[in-house]
């Protein structure tokens, strides 16, 4: 893999259990077509010093992005930006053509804009700020050493927007890779198509072959989750292809059946 990244979820009501972290699964699904390999997905409450904690122990691992949504609201609770101007010891600032397109929008003044769109428009110093396609809170970026930092709203609709329109296509300049996922049946158990798909894996490059025991069916037989990654879509389908048929071959040396979903 050329890239890796980590996701951060901030928010205590994703800790406590009462919002589920729908987030998280999606970042991780966009980064993995787009060929990064998500190494960590960590929530967190809304408290500084643990925001703090989290950011500052990424960034020693040093991945090329760390993604965190939430935080970026106007309420008390909010403390992204604070955790972020702590951590990369930048100066918090007010981005004023955010601002701009925040009073275009309402059709006023900067200075009538609300006080809680205001402090929605904070940033830091050097920090790209870009504007919230479907809400008010912008995405910030900032660079620290080779990673690459993106604050992103928490309103799954607004982030999705967020990511696809600011996000993607950055990373997509800054990888070579891509994905293709498929998942394939088989007539075997576990125990014994694991060595079969371990051995798949180290032969054949940037292939991951997972066998799902959780959604075993007697009947139907065990499902496979096969994902493969090279620099285009035409060697993602030629490596799939591949690596489907090897399987194929060595689940039917042992008398094992393989059907495509």
């Amino acid at each position: 893999m050329s890239a890796c990244a980590e996701i951060i979820a901030i928010g205590s009501e994703l800790c406590y259990g009462r919002i589920y972290d729908t987030n998280s699964f999606w970042i991780a699904d966009q980064l993995t077509q787009l060929g990064v390999a998500v190494q960590r997905i960590t929530c967190v409450p809304d408290k500084i010093e643990e925001i703090c904690s989290v950011f500052e122990e990424s960034l020693k691992r040093k991945p090329d992005f760390i993604i965190s949504t939430g935080g970026l609201g106007p309420t008390f609770d909010d403390l992204t930006i604070e955790a972020l101007s702590r951590v990369t010891q930048r100066e918090i600032m007010t981005d004023r053509e955010i601002l701009k397109s925040m009073a275009k929008r309402r059709g006023a003044k900067i200075e009538e804009l609300p006080q809680n769109l205001v402090k929605m428009a904070r940033t830091l110093k050097e920090a790209t700020c870009l504007a919230n396609p479907l809400g008010w809170a912008p995405v910030t970026i900032i660079n620290s050493g080779k990673t690459m930092i993106i604050a992103l709203p928490g309103p799954p609709r607004e982030m999705k927007a967020c990511f696809n329109e600011h996000v993607a296509p950055i990373i997509s300049r800054r990888t070579r890779y891509r994905s293709l996922a498929r998942r394939v049946i088989v007539k075997m158990f576990e125990s014994r198509v694991s060595v079969l798909t371990s051995r798949i894996m180290q032969e054949i490059p940037t292939v991951y072959m997972k066998p799902l025991v959780g959604e075993y069916n007697h009947e139907r037989g065990l499902p496979i989750e096969i994902m493969v990654f090279a620099i285009n879509e035409e060697e993602c389908k030629a490596k799939m292809k591949k690596a489907i048929e090897s399987l194929r071959s060595l689940i039917g040396e042992k008398g094992g059946m393989l059907e495509l979903l």
